[in-house]
């Protein structure tokens, strides 16, 4: 039994945020033969979901991890069984920090986007990837009572980009930081990320490391990479996701991960 850990956006899905039904079948075939699929994602876990439901999960026993790893979510057992969180206190006072650097602030919770105004930066734009409702909450910040899987800030690629380290400095014991895209820095609990995920994924199946299989394409996905057993770039990934990972296989829009699983795995 193989493990096969799939990042979304750029990877599983084309560039027109799809899902082919050639890459589908093939996944739900690995899962129909025996290995494990799952999903390991930055998004949130309402935007992956219809993901697990395409890929049959609930089915074949596949996990949601959303938030970077933060959360690992069972479809079939309707429970999470993974999570760290940042505990509200922190979460306030990170959040004040990073809006005093000019970052806006984006949370994501209980199938909703919330935002402190609708002009927050990119808000429109991941509503519409997503497909999640947005709520505005001007003391979203000020008075957040809940822990979190990730804290969101975006801005001008040129705020984030200048300020990103005196972020990182000021709360480098308590949380790890990831700037994968250039409007984007997400927050996670220290010592998380996707490829702590994809081992304590490992570990809930009783799967042994070197069977496990990592294909992304960007910044985020590196950890993954690195830590499976196999890691595979796509071939749309960036030239230092390439250099690190075991495989290049095709591209997102040539159903790169279907390819390589059939091949390597399937092996038909």
């Amino acid at each position: 039994m193989k493990l096969i850990a799939v990042d979304l956006d750029g990877s599983l899905l084309t560039s027109k945020n799809n899902l082919t039904d050639f890459t589908k079948n093939t996944l739900i075939k690995a899962s129909k033969t025996g290995h494990k699929v799952v999903i390991i994602t930055g998004r949130d876990y309402y935007a992956a979901n219809y993901i697990g439901d395409l890929l049959e999960f609930k089915k074949y026993g596949g996990l949601i991890s959303s938030s970077n790893g933060g959360n690992v979510y069972s479809p079939r057992e309707n429970k999470t069984i993974i999570n760290h969180t940042i505990d509200c206190i922190l979460a306030r006072e990170i959040i004040s920090y990073g809006k005093n650097l000019g970052f806006d602030l984006i949370i994501y919770h209980d199938g909703k986007i919330l935002a402190e105004n609708k002009d927050t930066y990119s808000l429109e734009f991941l509503a519409n990837k997503n497909k999640m409702p947005v709520e505005i909450d001007p003391k979203l910040g000020e008075d957040l009572n809940f822990p979190v899987n990730k804290i969101l800030f975006t801005g001008r690629p040129e705020i984030i980009e200048k300020n990103k380290e005196k972020l990182a400095k000021q709360f480098e014991n308590v949380i790890n930081p990831i700037h994968a895209m250039p409007q984007f820095l997400d927050l996670m609990p220290k010592g998380i990320n996707k490829g702590k995920s994809i081992l304590e994924i490992a570990d809930y199946y009783k799967i042994d490391h070197k069977d496990t299989y990592a294909f992304g394409d960007e910044i985020n996905d590196i950890e993954m990479i690195k830590m499976a057993g196999t890691g595979v770039a796509m071939g749309n990934a960036s030239d230092y996701v390439k250099k690190i990972a075991d495989f290049v296989t095709k591209s997102n829009d040539e159903d790169g991960i279907a390819h390589f699983v059939n091949e390597y795995i399937i092996k038909e």
